[in-house]
């Protein structure tokens, strides 16, 4: 088998979004290299997310279709979205997808990017209180990951199944602004013998990561508190993420990012993760550590909003800010507020 089918998947808070738009926009480039982006049903963006409903699902019929489509000129493929990640965990998905795959001549490669975990963690917080998901601290969001979510951040675990099937090329990229540019790097890690000085069109810089910042975090903790008050049905929110950045993206927020763990906490978790990483690091990397591979990570500074050093001007107008979100959302979503 000559030619690659590759799956970029995620993980979850590794820029994906920022990788599948430099994907797409430079697709005739990387055809004219030999490589085919499969034609994604998000127009403008490289993400593929029904081929990842479909192995998810295993509907290999379905994927089938897609291969005949796309197969015809002998192109490597590619394809890319986070939600690759789940059904990439499961015996039957891998097995099946590899079998249909090597029907059309295809091998599989995969490729995953990975974070500190504590970088990680503070991540995936701020998306999930930009979205209202809940008004929960840091520190209590970060012990139910360890309670209740720690196979999502134990990779060693999660991967196991890939690490031992021999027959799947499986490549594991370190994630973080120390490692450069993640577009790049999946390019690197592709083994396509890219010509020298090739000019990738570049993507929007705020696409690599969207935060929006101590402020942001703020907003949306108290427009959550506000909703839980009134007995706003959260679950019933539509196009949670557009709110915060109505306002957070004109003003800049973004520059002043939150990171609510102090270092007492980050050395925390690492330790907490410390033997099943440093197992993951020698198997898959060949380093005696972790913290052997992400040892040039800066630390980041404890920075979250402190209300007591706001001026008070300042304060009103995030007050005013809260009332407009609340009612942008009330406006926007009425079946989730309750009737009265």
């Amino acid at each position: 088998m000559d030619k690659q089918f590759i799956i970029h998947a995620g993980t979850h808070k590794t820029a994906s979004t920022y990788i599948q738009e430099r994907l797409w926009k430079n697709r005739k480039i990387l055809y004219d290299l030999g490589l085919r982006l499969l034609k994604p049903r998000r127009k403008k963006t490289g993400q593929y997310l029904e081929l990842a409903c479909f192995l998810k699902e295993q509907n290999f019929s379905a994927i089938a279709s897609e291969l005949i489509r796309a197969s015809a000129d002998g192109q490597d493929i590619v394809v890319s979205a986070e939600q690759f990640t789940q059904p990439l965990l499961n015996h039957a998905c891998v097995d099946g997808l590899q079998k249909l795959l090597e029907s059309f001549g295809y091998r599989l490669r995969i490729v995953i990017f990975l974070r500190d975990q504590p970088d990680y963690i503070n991540s995936l917080y701020v998306q999930e209180v930009r979205r209202f998901y809940h008004s929960r601290d840091l520190p209590s969001f970060t012990k139910r990951c360890r309670v209740r979510r720690s196979h999502w951040f134990d990779y060693e675990t999660m991967f196991s199944h890939l690490l031992d099937h021999q027959s799947v090329d499986v490549k594991f990229l370190p994630y973080g602004s120390v490692f450069g540019d993640p577009f790049i790097n999946l390019m690197n890690s592709l083994q396509l013998n890219l010509p020298e000085g090739i000019e990738w069109i570049a993507g929007r810089s705020g696409k690599a990561n969207d935060q929006p910042g101590i402020k942001g975090v703020w907003l949306a903790l108290q427009v959550c508190k506000r909703m839980q008050e009134v007995g706003v049905n959260l679950k019933l929110l539509e196009n949670q993420s557009k709110y915060i950045r109505k306002y957070s993206i004109p003003r800049g927020w973004s520059d002043n990012r939150f990171f609510g763990m102090r270092p007492k906490k980050v050395r925390k978790i690492r330790e907490f993760y410390k033997d099943g990483n440093d197992r993951f690091a020698r198997r898959v990397w060949g380093k005696d550590s972790w913290s052997d591979v992400f040892q040039g990570l800066r630390p980041q500074v404890f920075n979250v909003l402190d209300e007591s050093l706001m001026a008070e001007g300042e304060m009103k107008e995030m007050e005013s800010l809260v009332d407009q979100v609340f009612m942008d959302i009330k406006v926007a979503n009425p079946l989730a507020f309750p009737q009265f």
